[in-house]
């Protein structure tokens, strides 16, 4: 059987309105809440063989802060622009695309 695991970033900031959205940081919520949500995944079983990530910045922080506390090493962490928008037609073709041997994907 194969999991999948759908992680939401961390609280991200509003406050720079010159920022696009796509380079909205994480805000000090965010920032102090990761680690919680890395110790959360290290606690699930199975654990995942794939981080799969928007390259929006708070989601690719979100997904580095969780991959560290999974022993991944960032430049590990997959980044697909589908889930930028995270259309559904977009997240199937992600799910499409991953190989037949990872079982569990987050």
């Amino acid at each position: 059987m194969k999991y999948l695991y759908l992680i939401r970033h961390a609280k991200s900031s509003w406050s720079d309105p010159s920022l696009s959205d796509f380079d909205r940081p994480l805000n000090k919520r965010g920032k102090r809440d990761l680690p919680v949500m890395g110790q959360r995944m290290v606690a699930y079983e199975p654990k995942p063989e794939l981080i799969i990530s928007s390259p929006a910045k708070r989601a690719l922080r979100t997904a580095r802060g969780i991959g560290r506390a999974l022993g991944f090493r960032k430049q590990e962490i997959v980044l697909n622009e589908e889930l930028y928008t995270f259309s559904p037609e977009g997240f199937l073709e992600v799910l499409r695309g991953t190989p037949d041997v990872i079982q569990v994907l987050a």
